[in-house]
């Protein structure tokens, strides 16, 4: 699958816990990846809750090649695609 997709619904997080994914506002969202059937719960990075969208394109922002371990969190988060 492609590491590009939309998001079909989504969460604001205005103040992040030390457990989540990043240390700033962002979303949960729903992200059906490209060619997949269903979507997945991963973080968004988008800046500000104005830049957040239903139906919005996104692309995922990758851990490092050496720090990946074959799993979902290889995946830092998904930010809006350019």
């Amino acid at each position: 699958l492609a590491d590009t997709g939309t998001v079909r619904s989504w969460s604001w997080v205005v103040e992040p816990l030390r457990k989540h994914p990043l240390d700033r506002p962002f979303a949960w969202a729903l992200v059906q990846i490209d060619g997949a059937d269903t979507s997945l719960v991963h973080a968004v990075d988008a800046g500000t809750i104005e830049a957040m969208a239903t139906g919005m394109r996104v692309q995922a922002r990758w851990k490092p090649a050496a720090d990946r371990v074959g799993h979902i969190t290889d995946i830092e988060c998904f930010e809006p695609a350019s």
